[in-house]
């Protein structure tokens, strides 16, 4: 049986304090990888688990909504060596139907959701071109692919990535750098809590599986697009959804 090693590589994972960033962090060490996490927060993260997994995370505070700031932060970590995996996975959500999305809303999502990890994509496919070898694994979701009533801006900084992604790999294919994506389902990560109780099982009961997904399901999507054996993969939006595109929207 094939089992993904990925001991000498070098990640970074931005978005990684919390949810499908820190579980896709955790997933990428405990396979033998160095990670990197990039957040807001100025503290390192605690993770509960193997020491010996733990001891290859580190963490550096970056807002990537400050995109002046991502090519300093990128251009330190590079020169300490190779980067060989880059997952961006920091997002904001916050629940607005279209006529009450207002400006500082929409700018908050494009802040962070479009030009915050634009910027970090083009940091990272910038570096491994230059290596001619790298995976860059975008964390989507499946509001990009169909509409989640009530969250119009966030709607519309996840489905500019579906896009972007297929755009992004046929630029990269050819000089050796994958890119792909992860599409999300609803996830317990702290971000549920926008939903009440009712709300999170009505969601459920219309997800084949009946169930929300735990963010390790989704972070083993992510370890695999960023393992040699998605080598042949270029330009997907994966979901992993429980069934959810599926069955069609809610």
């Amino acid at each position: 049986m094939r089992t993904i090693d990925l001991t000498g590589k070098r990640a970074i994972v931005v978005g990684g304090a919390t949810g499908i960033g820190r579980a896709s962090a955790w997933a990428l060490a405990e396979a033998g990888a160095e990670v990197v996490t990039l957040s807001r927060r100025d503290e390192p993260l605690a993770f509960e688990g193997s020491s010996e997994v733990a001891a290859r995370i580190s963490h550096r505070a970056l807002d990537i909504s400050r995109t002046a700031d991502v090519p300093r932060v990128f251009g330190e970590l590079e020169a300490m060596g190779a980067v060989d995996i880059a997952v961006l996975s920091a997002a904001v959500i916050e629940a607005a139907p279209v006529d009450a999305c207002e400006d500082d809303l929409w700018r908050r999502h494009m802040d962070v959701n479009v030009d915050g990890i634009f910027a970090c994509t083009r940091a990272s496919v910038r570096h491994m071109l230059t290596r001619g070898t790298g995976k860059v694994v975008v964390i989507g979701s499946v509001s990009g692919m169909v509409g989640n009533a009530g969250f119009s801006a966030y709607c519309a900084s996840k489905g500019l990535w579906v896009n972007l992604v297929r755009q992004m790999a046929l630029d990269c294919a050819p000089r050796g750098v994958n890119v792909n994506a992860v599409l999300p389902g609803f996830t317990s990560t702290e971000l549920a809590d926008l939903y009440d109780e009712q709300t999170k099982a009505t969601i459920a009961a219309a997800v084949p599986v009946r169930r929300w997904a735990a963010p390790a399901e989704i972070a083993d999507a992510v370890l695999f697009l960023s393992s040699p054996m998605a080598d042949y993969v270029h330009g997907v939006n994966l979901p992993v959804d429980g069934g959810y595109l599926a069955a069609g929207p809610i």
